[in-house]
């Protein structure tokens, strides 16, 4: 009896062992059959995206999805992915931007996603996106391909602190407001901020709280305003020099000098005064920072609200409304492609998917009309409450105008370097932004020899 005992337990040991040694087999044969898609996120954005992909590797065990973060600049991005995709190492997916999109397709980094039009579940296609948002990704070279989904409409508004406003005595900003009320309210805030322990600033120099340039969405549509452009295609030249340009940077550029934004060494530094610290009384900003600011002003016990860009003299346009969008992309070195265009397609058609996540948190707007009509962004609860100065500021908005090729980093760069050079060593706006015009001008004509 010990004996059959004995051997059954032998044999119970043995086919245990060989069950045991099968599912290891099995596991290595299945972690080897997992793919691993990277995606490139936009800093600021990437903590948004982290649910989604969570989601997503939830329901696809089979490919899993790593996020990982771009450099803050735009000049830095482009360098960085050209340079992965030198080495071999680009990532799958990106966080493509309307400003750099053209860029990116130039030199042959992103995929044309309408060879994966129709297919899928979801069967996409060109005609699910908003028309203005998705022409950002459509490059000026090959205007049959599409380079990118928008993943948001966004549209400047102002962001403001009402406990702040409230504590300072100064009147809060309404709707309908000019840019020299703007101007006012701002300078009177770092006024009374001076005196205040941590200090406060009516605004900062950009989304998140700093900048070495000033923001696209904020010096296109003053440039449009009085008929300049950041490129003429009609001269193949830039006109961010031009007589009536000098005057809207000098409108942009007052802030700075006045105070109302901190001084360029601060705002330009690593931890420059934030909104979401309740440092800053007001912002020029989007939906995609709308978490950040509410998780920060809430830990603070601040109140805020939003309200339309301000109104300007200007014989094209009396709105400083600029609009753009972050979208998805796909690199064209990517080894994984039907699987990227798989979560494209989840992210944009399924009910779990990325864009219904993103708007239920709150941080965007849907690039679709519908979407910006009557999507479920309009029920997160407030703040902010006044919710229609999206989408009033989406309807005026005017989309930044695409520089052929590389012309696109050259604009950066020249506005970023006009800035630093009237604010650090008081070169005027006049000399600063004529030599940044023949930056661009010349970057433009080499891309179009």
């Amino acid at each position: 009896m010990k004996i059959f005992t004995s051997g059954k337990k032998l044999r119970v040991s043995l086919v245990a062992g060989f069950v045991s040694l099968s599912l290891v087999t099995f596991g290595i044969q299945n972690a080897h059959a997992v793919t691993e898609l990277r995606f490139a996120a936009l800093a600021g954005i990437d903590g948004n995206l982290k649910p989604v992909i969570d989601q997503w590797n939830k329901e696809n065990p089979d490919i899993q999805i790593k996020i990982e973060t771009l450099p803050a600049g735009i000049p830095e991005i482009v360098k960085n992915l050209a340079a992965s995709s030198l080495a071999g190492n680009a990532p799958d997916i990106i966080n493509n931007l309307d400003t750099y999109a053209d860029q990116l397709a130039d030199v042959g980094f992103t995929e044309d996603l309408t060879k994966y039009f129709g297919t899928g579940p979801g069967a996409l296609t060109r005609s699910n996106f908003n028309q203005a948002f998705l022409s950002s990704y459509v490059p000026i070279n090959l205007p049959k391909q599409v380079h990118g989904l928008p993943i948001a409409a966004d549209a400047i508004v102002v962001f403001y602190n009402k406990t702040l406003f409230k504590k300072a005595g100064v009147k809060a900003p309404k709707d309908g407001w000019t840019y020299d009320q703007y101007l006012a309210a701002c300078d009177a805030m770092s006024k009374w901020g001076a005196k205040q322990k941590p200090q406060v600033w009516g605004s900062s120099g950009g989304p998140g709280g700093g900048s070495k340039s000033i923001w696209q969405a904020q010096y296109n549509p003053f440039l449009r305003s009085v008929g300049a452009y950041t490129y003429d295609r009609n001269t193949n030249t830039s006109k961010i020099g031009a007589r009536a340009a000098i005057k809207a940077w000098k409108q942009l550029v007052k802030p700075w000098q006045s105070g109302c934004i901190p001084k360029y060494s601060i705002s330009s530094g690593k931890t420059p005064p934030t909104f979401q610290g309740g440092q800053v009384a007001m912002e020029t900003s989007v939906r995609a920072l709308l978490p950040t600011y509410k998780a920060g002003l809430a830990e603070k016990k601040m109140d805020w609200d939003v309200v339309d860009m301000p109104t300007i003299k200007g014989k094209v346009s009396k709105y400083i409304i600029g609009g753009g969008s972050y979208g998805l992309g796909m690199a064209a070195t990517s080894k994984n492609k039907a699987d990227a265009w798989k979560f494209i397609d989840w992210f944009y058609t399924t009910k779990n998917g990325g864009i219904n996540t993103l708007q239920a948190s709150g941080s965007l707007v849907p690039p679709t009309d519908a979407g910006i009509a009557t999507g479920d962004w309009r029920k997160v609860a407030a703040p902010p409450a006044n919710v229609n100065a999206f989408s009033r500021a989406i309807k005026n908005s005017f989309i930044a105008p695409k520089l052929p090729g590389q012309a696109g980093t050259v604009l950066d760069t020249a506005i970023g370097d006009a800035l630093a050079e009237v604010l650090l060593k008081n070169v005027s706006v006049k000399a600063a932004f004529k030599k940044a015009e023949a930056k661009v001008t010349a970057a433009i004509k080499k891309e179009l020899e």
